[in-house]
């Protein structure tokens, strides 16, 4: 991960955005949104469970609870159907 914006990537991606010079940063950030999305319906379920245990147990366990509720999001609000989401 980069320097900064290790959780909130994409409001740093807009700062950089803007520190650019960007003035029309909605394309860009839809464009990486899209392209989110996309990756997110393809996910499988080795690369989530890559991500997890990349993390301390304690870590985990929350991980885990978040990503559920994120997830659930996704399919209700985004319409991004993976099966691979829901086996977290």
């Amino acid at each position: 991960m980069s320097k900064k914006g290790k959780v909130y990537f994409l409001t740093s991606y807009i700062e950089y955005l803007l520190g650019e010079g960007i003035k029309s940063e909605e394309y860009y950030l839809g464009d990486a949104s899209r392209f989110l999305r996309f990756l997110l319906g393809r996910v499988e379920t080795s690369d989530i469970n890559a991500f997890v245990q990349s993390s301390s147990p304690s870590y985990q366990k929350r991980l885990k609870k978040t990503l559920r509720k994120f997830y659930a999001f996704a399919e209700a609000e985004l319409d991004i159907s993976n099966d691979a989401l829901k086996q977290v």
